[in-house]
């Protein structure tokens, strides 16, 4: 996997603010690309989606899988609870996995593996089992 050391977000700039639960702080993106067609994209988009809807509920770090033998898909989302407001901790660790869902494509430019860590939150995603 290659390290990126570029930002992260709909500016496209690092804010270097310790409170943005969205600032960028790595990515590590595999240099092979998704081929297109390939059912990974479909078990990939499912796996991100549970990881995204389950992590805050699930003590902020959840994993799962999809796809079976062909073409698994493999992803593990966690949330930084120190960075995360006490007012709404659940929500916030949603709506920055979330911002990574949205954004993981073009940091990583479909890349067949990928992490990416923010502030208050991380996402991977593998072919393989990793946890």
């Amino acid at each position: 996997m290659a390290l990126v050391t570029g930002a992260v977000g709909d500016q496209g700039s690092d804010s270097g603010d310790d409170d943005d639960p969205t600032a960028f702080i790595y990515a590590k993106c595999n240099s092979r690309k998704i081929p297109g067609g390939s059912a990974f994209w479909g078990n990939l988009g499912t796996t991100l989606y549970q990881v995204v809807q389950n992590t805050a509920y699930s003590d902020y770090d959840f994993h799962t899988q999809n796809g079976g033998r062909n073409s698994p898909a493999f992803a593990r989302g966690t949330c930084d609870t120190q960075v995360l407001t006490t007012i709404s901790p659940q929500e916030d660790c949603t709506d920055c996995l979330t911002h990574l869902f949205n954004h993981i494509w073009s940091i990583c430019n479909d890349a067949i593996g990928a992490e990416v860590k923010l502030n208050a939150c991380s996402l991977r995603y593998e072919q393989y089992r990793f946890w």
